[in-house]
C-alpha cells in the first residue's frame, strides 16, 4: 500500500472532553500529514491518550471536529475508525493469545468462501501484510499461535492487524516500553518504512532520545491543551521538557545517601535454575541498591523469588541478621518484604476497580469487621496517600483505570507503603510515565530510603539507575558478576561491566 505524501491527512480541531467533573481536553488541536512521524508529548494527564482515544473512536468528544482526508468524520466505536483507516497500537497489546497470527490480523474481516473461512487466502493476505516489515515480518508464521511469540513479534502482529484494514493513520502508544534496544530499533525501521509509504504516524512516548531520533515533528500538550507544535530539527530536548511541565524540575534525581547504616537484607547463594544461580548480595539501611543488567539477565526473577512469587531451589535469605524462610508471597509479606511489578496493569492493579479496593487488596482483613469491609476506612487511607504521594484523583471511589499512568504508578506504591514494609523491590518503577512524574517518584524513593525503608530498584533506563542508586549489583546470565559502588557508578562503567562479562560468557560457551 502507498499513499501520496505531505498532504494533510488528519486534523483534530478544538476537541473538548470532560471526565468526573474534570476537563481532560480544552480545545485541543492536532494536524498530521501523510508520511509524517509526529510525536505527541506531555505529562501523564496532559490529555495525550484521551485525544488519541477520541481520534480512534474509543471515546466520543464533547465538542470539536475531526477531519480525515479533508472530510469530517464521526466515529461511534473503534471499528468505525478502523474501517475509515485509523489504526491504534496500544501500550498493552490487544491480541487474542490463543488464536493464530492470521486470525488476529484479520479479526472482524476474515476472508470467506461459500460462507466458510478460507484459510489459504487468509494466510496469503497475512504474509502480504507482514511483508511490510521486511525480514522481521517474513520470519513470522501466519499459523503460529500468538502466545508463542515474543513481545516484539506480538507488536508486529498488532501493527499488521491495523495495516490489514489499509490504514492511513497509525497511532503508537509507548510502543517500546516492553522492548529491548535491538527490538526497538527493528520497530523504528518498520515505522520509517510505513511512513515512506505515506502512512501518517502519531507516536506517543516519554523517551526523548527516541523521539528526536525517529520523529519529524512534536506536538506538546499540557493540562488538556495543545501548547505548540514544533519541528524536531528546530527544537531541543530542554525546550520540549520545559514546555511540557511548565515548572522548574530542578534536579531530576535527588542527592545520594551521605552514609549507610546496618545490614538490612542479605541473600546467599540463591538459586532457581535456569533463571539464576548462586546470587549473593547485601543491602544496607539508607541506601538504594540497583540490580542492573540486560533485559533477560535474571533481575526480575531474582526479585520475584526473594518476594516469594517464584520458588527458590537453594540458598538463604537474612533479614536484619535473622535467617528467614520464604516459600510464598504470604511469607514475604509477613516479613514486610514487598514487590512492585513492572507491569502495573497485569500484575499490580485491578484496573476496573476503585482506588480504595486496590489500596487495601493485599491486607483486606485489616479493613474488615465480621467479613464486611469498611469503605470509610479504605477511603481514609486512600486520601492519606493522596496527600503523601501527591496522587491526583477526584474521588477515592473512582476506577483506577481512569487515572494517568503516573498516578496509577504512585497508587501502586501507596498500596505497598500501606503495608508498612521493611524492604521494597521496585521493578521498572517509572516505565511509561512522564518526566515530571518520574522526578516525583525518584524523590519519593530517596525519601523512603532516608526514612529507613530498604529500596531495591530494577531499571532498564541506565540514566535512572545511575541517578537514583547508591550502589548496583551487575547481573549477567543469571549470575551476580560484580558490584559498582557510588564512586564507580557511571553509565560507562555499567556498560563496560555488562559487556565484559557478556564477552567472557560467550567465550566460555
Amino acid at each position: 500500500m502507498s499513499y501520496p505524501k505531505d498532504r494533510e491527512i488528519l486534523s483534530a480541531r478544538k476537541i473538548d472532553k470532560h471526565f468526573y467533573g474534570t476537563q481532560a481536553l480544552k480545545e485541543a488541536n492536532l494536524t498530521l500529514k501523510a508520511g509524517e512521524i509526529h510525536a505527541i508529548v506531555g505529562e501523564n494527564g496532559a490529555g495525550k491518550s484521551t485525544l488519541m482515544n477520541i481520534i480512534s473512536g474509543v471515546l466520543p468528544a464533547d465538542s470539536g471536529q475531526i477531519f480525515l482526508d479533508g472530510q469530517e468524520v464521526h466515529f461511534k466505536n473503534p471499528n468505525d475508525a478502523r474501517v475509515a483507516g485509523i489504526g491504534f497500537v496500544h501500550q498493552e497489546l490487544a491480541l487474542s493469545q490463543d488464536l493464530s497470527v492470521a486470525d488476529n490480523v484479520y479479526v472482524g474481516h476474515l476472508p470467506k468462501r461459500f460462507g466458510m473461512l478460507d484459510n489459504r487466502v487468509l494466510y496469503e493476505r497475512t504474509r502480504e501484510v507482514l511483508s511490510n516489515f521486511g525480514d522481521t515480518g517474513k520470519a513470522i508464521d501466519p499459523a503460529e499461535i500468538v502466545n508463542d511469540l515474543s513481545v516484539a513479534k506480538q507488536q508486529m502482529v498488532e501493527i499488521a492487524k491495523a495495516l490489514s484494514s489499509e490504514c492511513k493513520v497509525l497511532i503508537f502508544d509507548e510502543p517500546t516500553s516492553s522492548l529491548n534496544e535491538s527490538e526497538a530499533e527493528k520497530l523504528f525501521e518498520v515505522i520509517r518504512r510505513l511512513a515512506e509509504h505515506g502512512i501518517g504516524i502519531l507516536y506517543i512516548s516519554h523517551k526523548m532520545a527516541e523521539i528526536f531520533d525517529l520523529c519529524d515533528s512534536i506536538t506538546i500538550m499540557r493540562d488538556g491543551c495543545t501548547i505548540e507544535t514544533v519541528s524536531v530539527e528546530e527544537t531541543t530536548t530542554e525546550h520540549v521538557i520545559t514546555t511540557m511541565v511548565s515548572m522548574d524540575l530542578g534536579h531530576l534525581y535527588p542527592d545520594k545517601s551521605p552514609s549507610v547504616g546496618d545490614e538490612v537484607l542479605r541473600v546467599e547463594n540463591l538459586t532457581n535454575m535456569p533463571h539464576f544461580k548462586n546470587i549473593s548480595f547485601t543491602t544496607y539501611k539508607g541506601e538504594i541498591l540497583g540490580l542492573c543488567g540486560l533485559v533477560g539477565a535474571g533481575r526480575t526473577e531474582i526479585a520475584r523469588a526473594i518476594c516469594g512469587i517464584d520458588k527458590v531451589q537453594s540458598g538463604k535469605i537474612y533479614l536484619e541478621g535473622i535467617d528467614i524462610h520464604i516459600h510464598s508471597c504470604r511469607d514475604a509479606l509477613r516479613e514486610k518484604i514487598c514487590y512492585l511489578s513492572e507491569n502495573r496493569r497485569l500484575d499490580g492493579l485491578f484496573i476496573e476497580m476503585p482506588l480504595t479496593e486496590n489500596i487495601i487488596a493485599p491486607q483486606i482483613d485489616n479493613f474488615a469487621s465480621a467479613g464486611i469491609v469498611s469503605k470509610k476506612l479504605a477511603a481514609k487511607v486512600t486520601n492519606e496517600y493522596k496527600e503523601k504521594l501527591n496522587i491526583r484523583f477526584v474521588s477515592p471511589y473512582q476506577v483506577i483505570g481512569s487515572l494517568s499512568g503516573g498516578n496509577q504508578q504512585k497508587l501502586m506504591i501507596a498500596k505497598i507503603l500501606a503495608m508498612k514494609p521493611k524492604v521494597i523491590f521496585l521493578d521498572e518503577p517509572t516505565r511509561g510515565i512522564d518526566v515530571g512524574a518520574k522526578s516525583e517518584i525518584h524523590q519519593l524513593l530517596r525519601t523512603l530510603s532516608n526514612e529507613g525503608i530498604n529500596v531495591i530498584v530494577i531499571s532498564s533506563e541506565m540514566p535512572e539507575t545511575v541517578g537514583i542508586c547508591d550502589r548496583v549489583v551487575i547481573i549477567n546470565l543469571g549470575e551476580a558478576v560484580c558490584e559498582l559502588n557510588k564512586d564507580e557508578l557511571t553509565q560507562k562503567n555499567i556498560v563496560s561491566a555488562i559487556s565484559h562479562f557478556s564477552d567472557i560468557n560467550k567465550k566460555g560457551a
